[in-house]
């Protein structure tokens, strides 16, 4: 049978517009395909773009950590293990002979003849510190053998803490005419400027004392001289 005139002519509508359909799919499918294939990529481009700078910051964020550490390990090691010790020395100043005299043992005689004199007494002499400055208040004041000890070995080998004089030390001595005769028992020594300096962990030097220091040697003797007038202290002694 024979389908009717105007149901052929929807037929062959409906099959055009199949095919046409199929045809728009073939062609349209590899573009597709292309864009698919494409879009991808490049979407993947940039998605590397960003984790490699993600990398690369957390990198250096990494670094700078480590960078951190170790100059803080450095510190601590520095705090812990100073370079030097801390320590206190002396350095010597001017040095000036000086006459320690021991007391009831002057003696004068004149004008003219001749005097013989002797130590009749015991006497100690001490070595003492006139302090000019203190930098820093420390807790244990600086000691007069500290600083001699520190001078013997800056020069002075013959110093003495303390020095004791004994009986005896006869002396005669022929005054000239018209003049008089003066003699004091002393014992040597010498006037020291001295400093005292302290080291810190870093090494740096700070200066937290000076003074002068009066320190007796190991000898003694006779001082003698001659004056037109007997005389003490500048004063002149009414002496006839």
């Amino acid at each position: 049978m024979f389908a009717p005139i105007h149901l052929r002519r929807g037929m062959r509508k409906a099959a055009a517009c199949g095919t046409l359909s199929i045809v728009l799919a073939a062609t349209l499918a590899p573009a597709w395909a292309d864009n698919r294939t494409d879009n991808p990529t490049g979407s993947r481009t940039g998605d590397d773009d960003v984790d490699n700078t993600v990398a690369e910051a957390a990198d250096e964020t990494a670094e700078d950590t480590v960078d951190n550490r170790r100059r803080h390990r450095n510190r601590v090691k520095d705090t812990d293990h100073p370079v030097c010790t801390p320590r206190i020395f002396f350095k010597r100043g001017h040095v000036s002979p000086r006459n320690f005299f021991v007391p009831r043992t002057r003696f004068t005689d004149g004008p003219g003849g001749s005097m013989t004199v002797s130590v009749t007494r015991e006497h100690e002499v001490l070595a003492f510190l006139e302090t000019e400055k203190e930098f820093v208040r420390t807790s244990n004041p600086i000691e007069p053998g500290e600083v001699i000890r520190a001078l013997r070995k800056n020069g002075i080998p013959h110093l003495e803490e303390r020095h004791m004089v004994f009986t005896g030390h006869e002396y005669s001595r022929d005054i000239k005419e018209g003049m008089y005769g003066n003699m004091w028992y002393r014992v040597f020594g010498y006037r020291i400027g001295w400093s005292a300096w302290s080291v810190l962990s870093t090494c740096r030097h700070v200066e937290i004392a000076s003074g002068i220091a009066n320190v007796p040697a190991r000898f003694e003797g006779w001082k003698y001289w001659e004056s037109k007038h007997p005389s003490y202290k500048g004063r002149r002694l009414p002496w006839k």
